[in-house]
């Protein structure tokens, strides 16, 4: 009840200052002075208006470029998600032709050992020829 009572008792100043300003409508002056107050109110509410407009904008520029940071963020992430993916796929590609180039050297390897058996096997029997044959000409010449 104290809140209606305030506000019956709010109306009634309000009913009794426009009464008085109805009773000074006479003098100018008190209605300067009023009308620049109220001037001077919708100045400050028109600053403090401007200055939510201003911080709104501001806030609006800030959500914008939030915004494209968070595109450009999602962008990198999908591009190095995709490049991951390619160097996941080239290191297995890498991997798959060092296990095929083990394999091809441990061939050539056994392919080089066999010639290397084989010439020295050649070399021996060579060397076993020519030393016959150089015994078959000192028998020759011995006869």
């Amino acid at each position: 009840m104290e809140k209606v009572s305030k506000s019956e008792e709010n109306e009634k100043e309000e009913k009794e200052e426009k009464e008085r300003k109805e009773e000074t409508k006479e003098d100018s002056e008190p209605e300067i002075k009023l009308e620049s107050l109220e001037n001077s109110n919708f100045d400050t509410l028109f600053q403090d208006t401007s200055e939510f407009e201003l911080a709104a904008d501001r806030l609006e520029q800030v959500l914008k470029s939030m915004e494209t940071l968070l595109t450009d963020v999602e962008d990198l992430r999908n591009q190095c998600s995709f490049q991951a993916s390619e160097l996941m796929q080239a290191t297995a590609d890498l991997k798959q032709q060092q296990e095929e180039l083990k394999e091809s050297y441990a061939e050539m390897a056994r392919e080089m050992q066999d010639i290397v058996d084989s010439v020295e096997e050649l070399l021996g029997t060579k060397s076993a020829f020519e030393a016959k044959e150089k015994e078959t000409q000192r028998l020759s010449r011995q006869f």
